[in-house]
């Protein structure tokens, strides 16, 4: 490899090694008035998770231009991270990067929490995420499918995976099959009667079954008329 690219190799393993190793955030239990009934509450925690997004976005403008002009600059990328960990993208990011089972049943109530706000406000949580909220929700689903999910948001989940099937079908809602294998409320699922809810039995009834986003439609092609 030339030496040119040797270098920029070198440069882009500092940054990842960076970013691995780079300090958990600090709780910021403000995050769980995001989802708050009280709408001056909720009010107040968009509006700081607003003023703290707009700050990681400025860092993050400010570390790219920096490193236009002179290349990765860990101080530049610090600032950033440490702005970006006050809001709740940081925190979700904290789960989803733990490898610690300690750790990451630390972080879980935020994944979860996340989950909560977009079943609950999904336009405020559209306004205020900067990336993909879909993104953001298949990656938090999939860390809980593969990871398990901790006892103590068991119920949350079960709530979760209930209002999934009692609303009209959301972007990457298919993700929650996988998690009946952690959490099954079995009682409150048989009481729904449409297709989702009984694809949801047969995969209660076949737990070995893997599911991916083409399970559900090849379920369905396979029942017989109605």
């Amino acid at each position: 490899m030339p030496p040119a690219g040797r270098s920029r190799w070198a440069a882009r393993a500092r940054t990842w090694h960076a970013a691995a190793v780079r300090a958990l955030p600090d709780d910021q239990p403000w995050v769980f008035d995001l989802v708050s009934p009280d709408h001056a509450r909720r009010a107040a925690a968009l509006a700081r998770h607003e003023v703290l997004r707009a700050e990681a976005t400025a860092a993050r403008r400010r570390a790219n231009e920096i490193w236009a002009r002179e290349g990765w600059n860990r101080a530049a990328e610090n600032t950033y991270q440490r702005r970006l960990d006050q809001t709740l993208a940081g925190l979700v990011d904290a789960f989803c990067r733990a490898e610690d089972p300690v750790v990451r049943a630390h972080y879980a109530p935020y994944a979860v929490l996340y989950l909560r706000w977009e079943e609950r406000f999904l336009p405020e949580l559209k306004a205020s995420w900067s990336c993909s909220p879909w993104t953001t929700k298949e990656v938090v689903l999939r860390g809980l499918t593969r990871g398990g999910v901790p006892a103590e948001q068991e119920s949350e989940i079960a709530e979760l995976i209930v209002a999934s099937l009692r609303r009209p079908y959301r972007c990457k809602d298919w993700r929650y099959a996988g998690l009946l294998r952690h959490v099954a409320p079995v009682e409150r699922i048989a009481e729904l009667d449409d297709d989702r809810a009984r694809f949801a039995r047969h995969v209660l009834a076949h737990p070995g079954l893997t599911i991916t986003r083409f399970s559900y439609p090849r379920w369905l092609a396979a029942q017989p008329a109605r």
